[in-house]
């Protein structure tokens, strides 16, 4: 017999994730099913990281209603989360007397004090490496810049400490009426729950067509990134935007919150969910990136990445009820600003939950997160008490990122842990400095193997059969330190 839940979340996407968090605060039996084998592996890992203001949400859009509706939360969330959105702030750039009007545009939207048209002049004051060939720049103070990881795990970590559980490698295939409940079904097993939220990511809509809605297929559209090495991070200090041509705010230039920066993204459609690369495309975005800053150190690139974006035919967010079943909820196209309205979502989820019945009893005892400490941001006295406490601080096995085995072996065993390499690097950074594991991907599938009481084989990079290690070529000499 199947263990009923009030709530099950498909999706463990930031948006899936925020629902569960948001969720969590109610006296709620709550679970989340995602079909990889950690939180934020498909939409959510590949993106900008932009907590964008007020000066640029859609109006007359359910994704720019929810988009404003997030932005109160964000202090509430780096409370209870325990993490940082660093106010970088954002320059707009127009090239021309043309582009002026849509500066105009960002500033009588979004209302914001301190906001202002600046002169080329001014602006390279803020940005000095900016081209001079810009006409005028709208600055805006409120931008802010997240790790789309660590916000995710974030929010994955306070679910599960007020209750929510995980259960990962759960691929939906269908749903069925049983009474009230609604009865899930995965290529593993099957889950009961009396309501149900379906905020699948790429697969949103195919899910919706499962249930027996008649609404097109999501379109992924696909954006190329350059990553510069943190010895660039004072190249800029600002979020750079174009102004926008077509579907996108633009290939722009960021700042992100461990130093590296971030230069993309381009737009293309994606066949068959293809997160490739292409020479062309990396092109396009290191001219992109030069218009804006003309002396972009593309040299200094140490890895290059492209992200997916679920996009529905009017590029608005779609959240409505299932017309055959009544108390699954379907979140579809939720695309840019997805990550910004996060909260946004997950407060409005909860709202029509509870005009449809679900009762919200508020939890007196809900925990708040506290983030595990980054031994490359420890202050010397810092680092010392710490290894003094565990050896282990004091081991590093990235020596890029600075990481520590014992930052690795918390990843590993905290809750919801990293069970594959890239969930491993997603929390701790390693393999992300500027050799990209060719130091620490040695030696990390032995130390996963020796913590999770695994065999090294089995040690996988992402999903079920992308295992990292083949067959010995040579003896390893017993007892050599591997790290």
């Amino acid at each position: 017999m199947s263990e009923k839940f009030d709530v099950i979340v498909i999706g463990g996407g930031v948006v899936g994730c925020a629902i569960a968090w948001y969720l969590a605060h109610f006296d709620l039996q709550i679970l989340l099913l995602e079909k990889e084998l950690d939180v934020c592996s498909g939409v959510s890992k590949a993106n900008t990281g932009i907590i964008h203001s007020r000066s640029y949400w859609t109006p007359r859009t359910l994704k720019g209603e929810l988009h404003l509706r997030s932005l109160p939360w964000i202090e509430q969330a780096e409370k209870e989360l325990d993490i940082e959105f660093l106010k970088t702030g954002a320059l707009t750039v127009a090239f021309s007397r043309s582009e002026l009007e849509f500066l105009k545009t960002l500033k009588r939207r979004g209302k914001i004090k301190g906001a202002e048209i600046l002169t080329p002049q001014e602006a390279r004051t803020l940005e000095p490496m900016l081209s001079d060939k810009i006409f005028a720049a709208y600055y805006d103070p409120e931008t802010r810049v997240a790790s789309p990881f660590q916000l995710n795990l974030a929010l994955a970590e306070s679910a599960f400490l007020n209750g929510v559980r995980f259960i990962f490698g759960q691929e939906v295939t269908g749903f069925e009426k049983e009474g009230n409940h609604i009865r899930i079904f995965t290529r593993e097993g099957e889950y009961l729950s009396r309501w149900v939220v379906s905020s699948a990511g790429l697969s949103s809509s195919y899910l919706a067509q499962r249930s027996g809605e008649n609404i097109p297929s999501l379109r992924a559209l696909r954006g190329e990134y350059l990553v510069l090495d943190r010895e660039c991070k004072d190249l800029v200090r600002h979020v750079l935007y174009p102004v926008p041509v077509g579907e996108t705010k633009g290939i722009l230039v960021s700042p992100t919150t461990d130093g590296n920066i971030l230069v993309g993204p381009n737009l293309e459609v994606a066949e068959d969910e293809d997160t490739s690369t292409t020479k062309e495309g990396l092109k396009e975005v290191e001219e992109g990136g030069k218009k804006l800053i003309p002396f972009l150190p593309v040299s200094q690139t140490i890895a290059t990445f492209s992200g997916l974006r679920p996009t529905s035919p009017d590029r608005d967010f779609h959240i409505f009820f299932s017309s055959r079943f009544p108390s699954l909820l379907h979140l579809v196209g939720i695309e840019s600003p997805g990550l910004t309205a996060s909260f946004g979502i997950a407060e409005y989820t909860g709202d029509l939950l509870k005009e449809r019945g679900l009762k919200l009893s508020e939890k007196r005892d809900f925990i708040f997160r506290s983030s595990f400490p980054v031994f490359r941001k420890l202050s010397w006295e810092e680092r010392k008490k710490l290894i003094q406490e565990d050896a282990d601080w004091g081991k590093i096995v990235c020596r890029c990122e600075e990481v520590t085995i014992a930052e690795v072996k918390h990843a590993l065993l905290s809750s919801p842990g990293a069970s594959t390499l890239d969930g491993l690097k997603r929390r701790v950074r390693v393999m992300m400095g500027r050799c990209q594991g060719g130091f620490c991907g040695m030696h990390l599938p032995f130390l996963m193997a020796e913590t999770l009481g695994l065999e090294e084989r089995e040690i996988v990079k992402s999903g079920k059969n992308s295992f990292y290690l083949g067959k010995e070529t040579k003896e390893v000499r017993s007892g050599a330190p591997l790290y």
